[in-house]
């Protein structure tokens, strides 16, 4: 049971992240947006990629925190997971060398909540936090979830199943073709 929640999680998460690549290489040509007429002037094409951009942060990030990190933390031995806060599931994610030390999940989820709020009155900082979630913070998430699947291909790959590898492949060969150039490795 537990081998296959993490089977089903790692390749929702990859989705997920397929996704959030997808919409930021769809928009570098037009971000990060630095005045208020761009933000204004953008076409309905352009708003699709920015709120796929956004839905899909937020998914990667509410699944990692709530599915994928209890798999991973069940299939190394640990039990009684499911009951435990979040922050409890990071320190053994970190205290097993699954995720680094520096990981500040708090921060993402500040960042996925603000992004559930629009706020029309404030669109200066609607901007902002767009060109952070752009710039930065969209592809550490993903950086997060490679650290993961990187341990997991080392310590837990028996305990996936032919098509999960068969994804965890397409998605290192996504990142190694891809153009992101400020992607970390």
């Amino acid at each position: 049971m537990e081998q296959e929640k993490l089977n089903f999680n790692i390749r929702l998460a990859i989705r997920h992240s397929l996704r959030v690549l997808y919409a930021r290489g769809k928009m570098k040509d037009f971000f990060p947006l630095t005045t208020l007429s761009e933000y204004q002037n953008l076409s309905d094409e352009e708003i699709e990629h920015i709120d796929q951009l956004v839905y899909r942060f937020q998914k990667l990030q509410d699944d990692m925190g709530t599915k994928l990190f209890k798999s991973v933390v069940a299939n190394l031995g640990e039990t009684e997971v499911f009951n435990k806060p979040v922050l409890e599931i990071l320190n053994t994610l970190k205290k097993y060398g699954v995720i680094s030390d520096n990981v500040n999940w708090q921060t993402m989820r500040e960042i996925r909540n603000s992004l559930a709020h629009e706020y029309l009155d404030d669109i200066d900082s609607d901007i902002a936090l767009l060109n952070y979630l752009f710039e930065t913070k969209g592809l550490e998430l993903i950086q997060i979830f490679k650290e993961i699947l990187d341990y997991i291909k080392i310590k837990l790959y028996s305990n996936l199943y032919e098509g999960t590898k068969i994804e965890i492949n397409r998605f290192y060969e996504t990142l190694a073709k891809s153009n992101f150039s400020d992607f970390k490795e």
